[in-house]
């Protein structure tokens, strides 16, 4: 089972800085104006229309990622093998990641398209929120435990 788990682990891990690479990636891609700098006029309908969309996002999403992930990796593990529940875990950390880096990506775009600091304070947000998300050996230890004794 620990061979399941480490290698659940290495592949969490990998995808943790692959999303950590894509949100760079999309600042550098503004960095170097790929992502066009500046195109929504300051203080314009679509400059408030861009920051809320992205805020709203970013509210929205944060917590529900986690809060998804929280309530499908507790919710019927009285039915699932261990293979299973590694499974799920798999999938509800990648769906949780998926979203933050959506997220952050979404708010470095809307920062670059306006250069207004909002889009910016949201993909950090984001990105910061990524960091609770760290996959660590004794969180899925106690998965699979807690899993067992349902």
């Amino acid at each position: 089972m620990d061979k399941y788990i480490n290698r659940l682990l290495k592949t969490l891990k990998i995808e943790f800085l692959a999303s950590w690479l894509i949100a760079i990636v999309a600042a550098v891609m503004g960095q170097v104006d790929i992502i066009p700098n500046g195109i929504v006029q300051p203080h314009s309908n679509a400059e408030f229309k861009l920051n809320t969309m992205v805020i709203i996002l970013t509210v929205v999403g944060v917590p529900t990622s986690l809060k998804l992930f929280s309530l499908n990796t507790t919710k019927g593990l009285r039915r699932m093998n261990n293979d299973e529940a590694l499974r799920s875990y798999h999938v509800w950390s990648t769906v949780r990641m998926a979203v933050l880096t959506a997220d952050a990506i979404l708010g470095f775009v809307a920062y670059y398209l306006s250069l207004n600091v909002t889009g910016l304070l949201c993909a950090l947000v984001a990105m910061a929120t990524t960091f609770y998300c760290w996959p660590v050996e004794h969180k899925i230890s106690d998965y699979v435990d807690r899993q067992k004794m349902d």
